[in-house]
């Protein structure tokens, strides 16, 4: 430890010791609708020799820059964005430690938007070592598709035909909101990213590699969704509103939203609302499950089929305020509202050991209404003398109350050993959670930065469920599966995080401790109270080596971890089906898992490449599984049963023969190993997911996206589960200067176009279990968009400080531009 402390303390006074530097920044907007320039090239250029770049960074999302150059010398901004009139601005430190050009604003050029030029499709993947992002907002097929349709596309992202969700290789992910945790997306993504809009999407950053800042929870990461109604922070200085109304309907349901946002001086304020309403016809599924007794086999074979109806309601509202330079406060609220209401038949036969015939023919209505409330208040403070220094106090409310309600009719049917009584479920549950968290950051000499913080956080989660039987007149409570109880969790967490940059190496490090105090009280049910704490020191360390400008290479390793929901440790009784039950398990543990990766980045004027090798292993990982009991009724639970260990690759590349087309591939393999001693089980396997991608402008500016998804078959610890073959393909026309857009999208797949056959095995002790579920898949949808507003002012730059010297003089930056604007607009 005395080493790697000497080592950081003189690479501080070798840093100290070089050549001053100072920091230019600003922040370029469009002059149109205010929208920041994500991801866009800014150059800087010696104005001694023009055609030597000094410098060059890229626009983070909120399109702000910032850049170190040698304090000594005069030089020139230049922006030459693809369809953007050229900015150049000369500029001298005149030994001050920053120069802020404050707000450029851009403008479209009239002329470059009918050429060739212009119609090359904007790159859609920004790639570092431990982060990528995806600009949903600028693919076509956003207009029309879901979220979890585009997250097929995202790199290190994979969807499989039962539509669960895996991040960089893990299922134990944590998702963000605009940069805030969201429980009600973290507990079931799949459910709702199927019938959120993808048009109410930004971005989507995939963060492979979180470090010590974010949470430790979440095996594989964290995905965060930044929605258009993300707050301008009080940036902007010019004053406007604008906004996008947006309709989309299909032979599977029909949904709208509106999108509008306002700038007043220093106030900024937004609201993104969205309603759907999807069907989900037709869904069969058959089962047989086998059960091996001394005697024999007794055989169970369940027919099931399923009209599903989800709406969903979204709404966020954002304001900020610009009190000063170094001062901003912002203010957000949200409501999210996801409900699942399914109709069901089921037709079951029971062959037992002995050769006799049972069966029941049932229904089943299921009705689930899930809400998340969000509120949130930011306050960050900036040093006047020490821009790069801050201080950012966070505090985020959320509550997830929910309702579950079903009820099941046997008709009647009588099977010795099962209880095939009616029945029905009332339950609700909620969980509540308040947020506190303080960050700063300041640097350290010229080249290093050091960031720490705290955070508390307390959660409540309670879960109340009663169960009904019919007793030849009316349905009256039972306390046979009835739970109702409470689990507290209080989490402490703390963090010191190191960040240095030496010419081409960069290296990150830092470790975070979080203890953890639980309580779980019982009022009514089956359980025993109990309280527990427990500590996590979590470590993360990466090293990025930029060979060239055009590429790079990074090394990470972390450890994370994932804390058991509510959905794992709810001990209540799933009886719908009196054959087969479900129940959660309240002694789980905290999962660890280690994780290391080596990422490697090329960008050319044509070419983008990521490749990503990655291992990871975990000793208590979190599973569930299935065995019969002394009434021969299959059970599932969980718990902390298998060891696991995974090695992949993921591949991303696009490629740009010609300006009006885009090639893109999307894919990974991974060998998987599990094994549990519990069970006395093991299982191992190969998997992959590709998805080729085509956008291509066709005539009439018509823009055409085609992809083709494929995946393999997946183990886990007790079987195995098919893959899946799609395609998507879908047309979209702008009309009014790009205001009104009109998209059709198909979806189907490969295999008999309007069904997707999936199969599931899986077989543990003292059975095997074989299921086949046909689901509709053929999807036409349209949807049209339509923008509006403008700010009252045109481009160029409003508000900068230092000296900006006024001689614009032509510069031969032609071939600066597209060689390094090409290369670097993806980086």
């Amino acid at each position: 430890m005395k080493k790697i402390f000497s080592t950081i303390i003189a690479a501080l006074v070798c840093t100290l010791a070089l050549a001053q530097n100072s920091v230019v920044k600003g922040v370029i907007i469009d002059s149109e609708t205010n929208e920041a320039e994500p991801f866009a090239v800014v150059q800087f250029i010696n104005i001694e020799d023009e055609k030597t770049v000094m410098a060059f960074t890229m626009t983070e999302e909120d399109g702000s820059f910032s850049q170190q150059l040698p304090t000594e010398g005069c030089y020139i901004l230049l922006f030459n964005g693809v369809g953007r009139k050229e900015i150049r601005y000369k500029f001298c430190f005149e030994g001050k430690p920053e120069y802020d050009f404050g707000e450029i604003l851009v403008e479209f050029d009239a002329e470059t938007l009918n050429s060739a030029s212009v119609v090359a499709q904007a790159n859609l993947v920004k790639m570092d070592v431990d982060k990528m992002t995806y600009k949903v907002a600028d693919d076509v097929d956003s207009k029309t598709s879901t979220v979890l349709d585009m997250l097929r596309k995202v790199p290190m992202v994979s969807v499989d035909g039962n539509d669960n969700i895996t991040v960089n290789g893990s299922s134990n992910f944590q998702v963000f909101v605009d940069g805030k945790p969201n429980q009600m997306l973290s507990s079931n993504p799949s459910a709702v990213f199927k019938v959120m809009p993808a048009s109410s999407v930004k971005s989507i950053d995939v963060v492979t590699n979180p470090g010590v800042k974010y949470d430790a929870e979440g095996v594989g990461g964290v995905l965060n969704i930044t929605t258009n109604m993300e707050a301008t922070g009080g940036a902007s200085v010019a004053d406007g509103q604008y906004g996008t109304v947006r309709l989309q309907g299909s032979n599977r349901g029909y949904g709208g939203g509106i999108f509008y946002n306002v700038q007043k001086g220093k106030w900024s304020f937004g609201v993104n609302a969205n309603a759907s309403m999807n069907n989900s016809p037709g869904t069969v599924t058959d089962e047989t499950r086998i059960q091996k007794l001394a005697a024999g086999e007794n055989v169970t074979t369940n027919h099931t089929e399923g009209l599903m109806k989800t709406p969903m309601i979204m709404g966020n509202l954002n304001a900020a305020y610009n009190i000063d330079n170094e001062n901003t406060i912002s203010l957000t609220a949200g409501l999210m509202h996801f409900g699942m209401n399914n109709d069901g038949t089921t037709s079951m036969k029971l062959l037992t050991a002995e050769g006799l015939n049972y069966g029941y023919d049932g229904t089943t209505n299921m009705v689930n209404n899930r809400n998340n409330i969000t509120a949130s208040f930011d306050y960050q403070h900036n040093w006047k003398d020490v821009p790069a220094r801050t201080l950012v106090f966070s505090y985020q409310f959320s509550a997830m109350p929910s309702v579950s309600n079903s009820t099941t009719l046997y008709g009647g049917a009588v099977i010795p050993g099962y209880d095939l009584t009616d029945r029905k479920t009332e339950g609700g549950s909620d969980s509540v959670s308040h947020i506190a968290q303080l960050d700063f950051s300041t640097p350290l000499g010229q080249y290093s930065t050091l960031n720490t913080g705290a955070k508390y956080q307390y959660r409540h989660s309670s879960s109340d469920q009663t169960n009904f039987l019919w007793n030849g007149s009316s349905f009256v409570p039972t306390s046979v599966g009835s739970l109702d109880y409470h689990f507290r969790n209080n989490i402490l967490a703390g963090y010191l995080e190191y960040e240095g940059n030496f010419g081409a190496i960069g290296v990150k490090g830092g470790v975070r401790y979080e203890h953890t105090f639980q309580t779980v009280n019982y009022l009514s049910g089956n359980g025993q109270d109990f309280s527990l704490d427990y500590g996590n020191l979590v470590p993360s360390l990466s090293f990025q080596w930029n060979i060239a400008q055009n590429q790079n290479l990074g090394l990470s390793y972390n450890m994370r971890i994932s804390r058991p929901g509510i959905t794992y440790l709810n001990p209540y009784v799933d009886i719908t089906n009196p054959t087969s039950i479900s129940y959660g398990n309240t002694d789980l543990k905290a999962e660890k898992t280690n994780n290391v990766s080596l990422v490697y980045n090329l960008f050319t004027a044509k070419l983008m490449v990521n490749a990503t090798l990655r291992h990871s292993f975990s000793h208590n990982g979190i599973s569930s599984y299935s065995f019969y009991d002394a009434d021969n009724v299959l059970n599932t639970t969980y718990g902390n049963i298998v060891k696991t260990c995974s090695t992949g690759l993921n591949l991303y590349a696009m490629y740009t023969p010609w300006t009006k087309t885009r090639i893109i591939v999307n894919g990974g393999t991974a060998y998987t190993n599990i094994n549990s001693d519990y069970l006395q089980q093991g299982n191992a396997g190969w998997s992959y997911n590709v998805m080729v991608g085509l956008q291509q402008t066709l005539p009439w500016d018509i823009r055409l996206s085609a992809n083709i998804i494929s995946a393999g078959s997946s183990v886990t610890l007790q079987g195995s589960s098919s893959g899946i073959s799609l395609a998507m393909v879908g047309l979209t026309k702008s009309f009014l200067d790009d205001k009104l857009s009109i998209s059709i999208n198909g979806v189907g797949s490969l295999k008999g176009i309007t069904n997707m056959e999936m199969s599931t095995h899986s077989e543990g002790p003292g059975f095997v279990s074989d299921m086949v579920s046909k689901i509709p898949m053929g999807q036409v949808s349209i949807s049209l968009s339509y923008s509006f507003g403008k700010q009252s002012m045109g481009g160029g730059m409003k508000k900068k400080s230092g000296r900006h010297t006024d001689d614009d003089e032509i510069l031969d930056t032609q071939s600066i531009s597209q060689s390094m604007g090409s290369m670097m607009s993806s980086f």
